[in-house]
């Protein structure tokens, strides 16, 4: 059976999933993380960690894309994630991998690529490589998932439900598209309209994101999914009620006849090149 982890979207929240079956939850960490609502630094991460008493499995997202100037901080950061003892850190930079090997850090490692690291190949190779776990990418079906779980020794995690993003760009290009308009950016969340669709775009300290236009929901494959290690539910952006509403259909496996939006899950990808002769 999968074991569930939840992103909160603020620290006020975490208290409501005491009495909920889960088995951790995941944070972005300050300066080094994007696409969260919720950034903790060591201090406040120490706080949680006493508050929880051990309750929950804690993973730190460190999936921001590393420069030089973060490299400091980032080796700092590791060694005091590695002495509080936290479950792991799902991670984009392969820097992070780097550092975690050369200062033999005992932490668990989840290679977090949004939309890349979609074969059994690849897998295998990063599992070679002393990465422990995957949250693989959406961008291919349950079926293909499944196929690399069975077929290579990585321990696989899913995002089920929750805003995924489709875009990412290190420019500020909410910003630079209201000084170009002549308006001030007021408002933490806008939306691209493309025909009758609404994509909500954020623009964040280290970058602008654009999410898909409706929260991925894959309730109805929770029996399919049983294999998979971990499944994820991100409640950034969600209405409270709701997430937490969803979040006990998972618990509970009450799979619903919505028509809920599923992304690529059951939606192959195919690529065909032209004939321009």
């Amino acid at each position: 059976m999968s074991k569930i982890l939840v992103i909160p979207d603020n620290i006020e929240d975490i208290d409501k999933y005491n009495d909920k079956d889960i088995k951790g939850l995941i944070f972005g960490f300050k300066d080094l993380s994007v696409n969260n609502n919720l950034y903790l630094d060591i201090d406040s991460l120490k706080d949680i960690i006493k508050d929880i008493n051990s309750k929950f499995e804690i993973w730190i997202s460190l999936n921001k894309i590393m420069h030089n100037k973060d490299l400091e901080l980032l080796e700092n950061i590791l060694i005091e994630l590695d002495k509080l003892k936290i479950t792991g850190i799902l991670f984009y930079d392969l820097g992070v991998l780097n550092i975690c090997k050369r200062l033999n850090l005992n932490i668990k490692l989840s290679i977090y690529q949004d939309h890349l690291n979609a074969s059994i190949n690849s897998h295998n190779f990063y599992y070679n490589k002393g990465v422990e776990y995957s949250l693989v990418t959406n961008d291919i079906t349950i079926d293909e998932v499944l196929d690399i779980n069975n077929k290579s020794n990585i321990k696989m995690m899913v995002n089920v439900y929750g805003y995924l993003p489709i875009f990412y760009s290190r420019r500020y290009l909410v910003s630079n598209y209201m000084e170009y308009i002549n308006k001030d950016k007021l408002d933490y969340i806008y939306y691209l309209k493309d025909k009758d669709d609404y994509y909500p775009i954020v623009e964040e300290d280290y970058g602008t994101t654009v999410y898909t236009k409706y929260p991925i929901n894959l309730i109805k494959y929770i029996d399919k999914l049983n294999s998979i290690e971990y499944i994820i539910l991100n409640s950034n952006y969600i209405d409270k009620n709701e997430f937490m509403s969803v979040l006990d259909k998972y618990i509970n496996k009450d799979i619903d006849d919505n028509d809920n939006y599923e992304g690529f899950s059951n939606t192959k990808t195919i690529y065909t090149v032209k004939n321009y002769e």
